[in-house]
């Protein structure tokens, strides 16, 4: 009877394409990611590599581990001018894909942030809202679920998300804006609003793409977000303040999302015991001539001719063996 459970969490940010982990963290975020919200991954190369390039946000990427084994992979964007962090995608392979999985690695991200001693006034994530949430990407649906219970707020204002570069088409669309900051804000003046989306598709989206887009297709990319912020502002341009709900998440009610995402993450194999090997390697091998030599070295000393005892070597050698041997068994048994 196994008596002792034991679930081990552990993040580790990635700091160039070179880590060994990394490409295979990539793997798993291109295979549970929805095209229509995925970055293309030689972007998000070039911004790992970009050590010269001097711009109004970070981007962070990290390596998720349970149980020392690779699980995912994570990315959020520090955004400076507004204190801003976007937490953007927590991509887990589909056994690990459980609430209480992704919870745990909420919480680790934004821990780093405090650890790291950023000054972060929100951290905000987009959720789809498509044809008012009736065409919603999968990942959108288990985040609406997942952060209304984390203490994320809904901004009950209409939100564009940027287009993903000028070919995906399917990456523009209606959504809402969930945020949380250090106490629950129940509301933003519109302009505190503006700003952040403002933030968000200029110092952030038109920024990134300015390093992997031509002059040209930068030109059009910054209409496109001058036209998407121009009708988010007419659209509460009669508001003075914009709600945050807490209390009842109501995209709840309109989630299909119907992937089992409770219990626990599957229980770790145990790892074969290779000290315990060794050990026996050791004895099987070494001990033996270890032994013969010494008792060769001890009798010549004596003058006391090896063959005179030579059967209680023997049989001192398969006892030897024998209790190595059961040892080994009683080991495989437990």
């Amino acid at each position: 009877m196994e008596n002792k459970l034991q679930y081990k969490f552990s993040i580790r940010r990635i700091e160039a394409s070179s880590d060994p982990d990394f490409v295979l963290a990539l793997k798993i975020y291109n295979e549970t990611t929805p095209y229509e919200i995925k970055t293309n991954t030689n972007e998000i190369v070039t911004w790992l590599n970009n050590d010269e390039f001097i711009c109004p946000f970070e981007p962070m990427y990290f390596a998720l581990y349970f149980s020392n084994q690779l699980s995912g992979f994570a990315m959020m964007t520090y955004i400076r001018s507004q204190r801003l962090v976007v937490l953007e995608y927590i991509a887990l392979e589909l056994q690990f894909r459980i609430n209480t999985v992704f919870f745990t690695y909420i919480n680790m991200l934004e821990n780093y942030l405090s650890i790291n001693q950023y000054d972060v006034a929100f951290i905000v994530n987009e959720v789809s809202n498509r044809r008012d949430g009736n065409d919603i990407d999968k990942e959108s649906q288990l985040f609406s679920k997942l952060l209304c219970i984390e203490g994320y707020g809904r901004l009950e204002a209409p939100y564009i998300t940027p287009p993903l570069g000028t070919s995906n088409h399917e990456s523009s669309f209606d959504a809402f804006l969930f945020v949380k900051s250090t106490g629950e804000v129940h509301c933003l003046e519109r302009q505190t609003y503006l700003e952040i989306v403002k933030a968000i598709y200029f110092d952030y989206f038109l920024v990134w793409y300015t390093r992997v887009l031509s002059q040209n297709e930068v030109k059009c990319y910054r209409e496109i977000l001058n036209q998407c912020f121009d009708r988010i502002s007419n659209q509460i341009a009669l508001s003075s303040s914009i709600i945050v709900s807490y209390t009842e998440c109501p995209i709840l009610k309109k989630n299909s999302y119907n992937q089992k995402t409770y219990g626990l993450p599957p229980a770790t194999p145990k790892k074969p015991r290779l000290f315990l090997y060794i050990l026996l390697v050791i004895l099987l091998f070494a001990f033996p001539f270890v032994t013969v030599w010494g008792y060769n070295v001890a009798l010549s000393f004596l003058n006391i001719p090896i063959g005179s005892v030579s059967s209680v070597i023997g049989s001192f050698i398969g006892s030897c063996l024998t209790a190595c041997a059961t040892l080994w068994v009683a080991k495989k048994k437990l």
